[in-house]
C-alpha cells in the first residue's frame, strides 16, 4: 500500500491544493433557496374535510381467508384545486323558452262520454273549452275594429290598391260584409257591458236604430227588452218595427213594454212603405246574386227561376186578378 500524501502536498509545485483545509472556497449553496414557490390557498374546513377523508371500499371482498388482499399501490395525493385570484365570474342566465299555450284545437276529440264528478283534466278542457266559445262572442266586433284599423290606416297599400279589394283577396270577404262589421264593432262595444252574450244578428238589428237615433236609442230598445224576454235577434226585428218616427225614449221604453205585455194596437202598415222596402231589399239581392252568377252561374239560374215563379204566384193571389186575366 503506497504512502499517505497530505491534502497540501496534492498537486506538486504547481500551486495550492484547492481542496486543502485551509483553502478559500465557495461555500455550498442550494440551487433551491431563491426559488419562488406558489403560495398554496387555505381551503376551507369543508374541504379539506372532504379531501383528507379516507375512501371507502366499493364492495368488500369476496372471502377475505381464501383470497390474500393484494397489495394497494400508495394512493396518488388528491390535487388541490386552484382558487381563483381574479374576480369571480358573472354567471349568465340563459332565458328558458316559453311554452305554448295551450289551445283548443290541440284536445283530443273525446271517445265517450265519462261518468262522475269531472276529474282534473276534464276540469282543465272544460275551461280551454269555455274560453274559445267565450271568444266567439266577440270575435266578430274585434274583427271589425281591425278592420277599420286597416282600412283608416291604408294598412293594404303594400300589396292592395284599394281596401276593398283587400278584404276579398286577403280575406275571401264581401265588401258588404266586411262594412257592416266596421258598422257593428262600435254598438257592439258600447252594448257588451251590458250584454256579454249579445251577438253579431242582434248588433245587426240595432244599426237601424243606432244610425238613425244614435247608440242610446238602440241601448235603450235592448236593455228594455231584456228586463222582461229573452233577446233574440227576432225578437229585436219585431220591437224596431213598432218604434216611433220621432224618437223620444220616454215614449219608446212605454211603447215597447205596452207591446211586450200585448197592449200594443199595431196600425195597419202603409201599403206603399212595404212594396218600397221589400222593391229595395229585392234590389239589393239582385246585386248580389249577378255578382254571384260569375263563379255560379248555374245556380244564378235557378234562382232566378225561381223568383219568376214567385212573381208568377204572386200574381195568381193578388184578388181580381183571375177575372182581369180572363177578360184579356
Amino acid at each position: 500500500m503506497p504512502p499517505q500524501r497530505r491534502k497540501g502536498s496534492i498537486g506538486g509545485g504547481l500551486g495550492r491544493n484547492p481542496l486543502s483545509d485551509d483553502a478559500e472556497h465557495t461555500p455550498p449553496v442550494s440551487p433551491l433557496r431563491d426559488a419562488k414557490w406558489p403560495r398554496t390557498p387555505k381551503l376551507s374546513q369543508a374541504a379539506t374535510t372532504v379531501l383528507m377523508a379516507p375512501v371507502k371500499p366499493t364492495r368488500p371482498p369476496a372471502d377475505p381467508v381464501a383470497i390474500a388482499p393484494a397489495a394497494t399501490p400508495p394512493a396518488a395525493p388528491a390535487p388541490v384545486a386552484s382558487m381563483p385570484t381574479g374576480p369571480s365570474p358573472v354567471e349568465v342566465v340563459m332565458p328558458q323558452p316559453v311554452a305554448p299555450a295551450p289551445s283548443v284545437l290541440d284536445l283530443p276529440l273525446p271517445t265517450a262520454g265519462g261518468e262522475g264528478p269531472l276529474s282534473r283534466a276534464e276540469s282543465d278542457q272544460l275551461e280551454l273549452c269555455e274560453s274559445s266559445i267565450d271568444a266567439l262572442r266577440v270575435a266578430f266586433w274585434t274583427a271589425g275594429r281591425a278592420l277599420q284599423i286597416v282600412r283608416d290606416g291604408r294598412l293594404y297599400r303594400a300589396d292592395h290598391a284599394s281596401f276593398d279589394e283587400y278584404v276579398e283577396k286577403r280575406w275571401d270577404m264581401q265588401r258588404s260584409y266586411a262594412h257592416k262589421l266596421i258598422r257593428a264593432w262600435p254598438l257592439a262595444a258600447r252594448l257588451h257591458p251590458v250584454a256579454p252574450a249579445i251577438n253579431e244578428g242582434q248588433i245587426r238589428e240595432l244599426l237601424p236604430v243606432a244610425a238613425a237615433y244614435g247608440e242610446d236609442a238602440a241601448v235603450t230598445v235592448y236593455t228594455t227588452l231584456a228586463a222582461d224576454v229573452k233577446v233574440t235577434a227576432g225578437k229585436l226585428r219585431e220591437a224596431v218595427a213598432i218604434l216611433p218616427d220621432d224618437y223620444d225614449e220616454g215614449e219608446v221604453v212605454q211603447r215597447l213594454r205596452a207591446w211586450l205585455r200585448g197592449d200594443l194596437i199595431e196600425e195597419q202598415p202603409n201599403t206603399s212603405d212595404v212594396f218600397s222596402s221589400v222593391e229595395s231589399r229585392l234590389a239589393a239581392l239582385t246585386q248580389k246574386v249577378v255578382k254571384g252568377s260569375t263563379d255560379h252561374p248555374v245556380a244564378a239560374r235557378e234562382f232566378a227561376a225561381k223568383l219568376r215563379s214567385l212573381a208568377e204566384l204572386i200574381e195568381r193571389q193578388i184578388p181580381g186578378a183571375e177575372r182581369k186575366i180572363g177578360t184579356e
